[in-house]
């Protein structure tokens, strides 16, 4: 009897022994995945908060990661003291009446990749693929989908604008897609097709209906510029331009020929003209930069970089030009700033963020001495899209580990 209980003893033992490990590798197992999970996720976008009551010296003054991906057409937008913002698949809701310590209130769920958003009063408008979302944001800690309008699944919406109580979409196939939008609900008015959408440069909303604006000559002496001086009921899409944005006394748009690096400036007819161009100005951002250094006396580019004589790119030395005034200033194409990735109008200044990091603020009016007034580094970021406030820009950006 004593043999038979020490061996079942031992047995016991030996088995307790065994559980003992395999739950302590368990838990060392599952505390490493837990480990592993909370630092692999990734925060996949950061909403910034630029002071720039001094444009020609902001500062990053406050910003919050989210953990959620962006795509190039998600976007920033502003409605008095709450800031919308779209990742690939949600709707944000930031309160930024503190723009110094932005509070996150909420967030609206898709089931669809999302993009493109405008804000109008208590409505909120949100493009994906195939759809317009209207959500009533009166209650913004509670956003809720009214209605939505929806293309053939075999259509695509390339880009929407809102005037007043209708939605333009203009698809794919450039037809121009109108609805009424009174009451939250969407019903559709008229489809319209652009006849010749390569020679397109503006769209005027007519209510029911809209004006096309062409370009024939493709020279500042084509009417179709004069035509676009004048900004009312002027939509932020046309034809030609992936970027357009209209304000009161300025139309701006990524140039066609040099989209990543260069804007054209359209002005009002009230505004002073270079007779050279009458209407128009080519505005190149990266070489008026080199400019800016050299008048400023900044010897080094904000990311460490000596510019006074030359940079030094991929173990090679290239030479760039200090006289502002001279033929050429030779620099490598998108390769300072980055290309374009949006811009804004407040007042008679431009504000453009740049894939590099950077936001760089322009002086609109032709007459200004100095227009190139600033480009702010916002560090390890991609800027997506800017959003501008009074005294502060909203920045939308994607981490720089996300874009190796």
């Amino acid at each position: 009897m004593r043999i038979v209980f020490a061996k079942s003893s031992f047995a016991f033992f030996a088995i307790m022994l065994i559980a003992i490990i395999n739950i302590g590798c368990s838990l060392s197992v599952l505390e490493q995945s837990q480990n592993t999970f909370t630092d692999a996720k990734p925060q996949e976008s950061i909403f910034t908060v630029v002071d720039t009551t001094d444009p020609k010296n902001p500062t990053l003054a406050a910003s919050i990661r989210l953990p959620f991906r962006v795509n190039p057409n998600n976007n920033v937008v502003l409605a008095e003291n709450r800031a919308y913002v779209t990742t690939e698949r949600h709707l944000h809701v930031i309160d930024v009446s503190n723009p110094l310590q932005p509070l996150y209130i909420t967030a609206l769920d898709f089931t669809n990749v999302i993009g493109n958003a405008r804000v109008s009063e208590d409505q909120f408008f949100v493009a994906s693929r195939h759809k317009v979302y209207l959500i009533d944001v009166s209650n913004s800690s509670h956003p809720v989908i009214q209605s939505t309008v929806s293309l053939h699944r075999a259509n695509v919406i390339r880009e929407f604008d809102i005037h007043e109580s209708y939605l333009y979409v203009m698809d794919a196939y450039n037809y121009l897609h109108i609805y009424s939008i009174d009451n939250g609900n969407a019903q559709f008015v008229e489809s319209v097709g652009t006849t010749s959408p390569s020679s397109l440069v503006g769209v005027r909303a007519k209510g029911e209906g809209v004006e096309q604006i062409r370009l024939e000559h493709r020279t500042y002496v084509d009417s179709g510029w004069a035509a676009l001086s004048d900004r009312t009921n002027l939509l932020e899409f046309n034809g030609r331009h992936k970027r357009v944005r209209v304000s009161k006394d300025y139309l701006v748009f990524a140039s066609l020929r040099y989209p990543n690096r260069d804007i054209t400036i359209v002005w009002g007819e009230n505004q002073y003209r270079p007779k050279k161009w009458e209407w128009l100005e080519y505005y190149n951002l990266e070489a008026n930069y080199l400019a800016y250094l050299y008048l400023t006396g900044k010897k080094t580019l904000t990311s460490g970089k000596p510019t006074d004589a030359f940079i030094e790119r991929s173990n090679k030395i290239q030479f760039v030009g200090q006289d502002q005034w001279s033929e050429t200033i030779d620099f490598e194409e998108n390769n300072l700033l980055g290309p374009i990735t949006d811009f804004q109008i407040s007042q008679n200044l431009l504000y453009v963020a740049n894939a590099k990091g950077f936001l760089s603020v322009i002086d609109l009016d032709a007459q200004a001495r100095h227009r190139f007034l600033s480009a702010t580094t916002l560090q390890d970021q991609h800027p997506i899209s800017v959003a501008v406030g009074k005294n502060y820009a909203y920045v939308l950006a994607a981490p720089d580990d996300l874009q190796k």
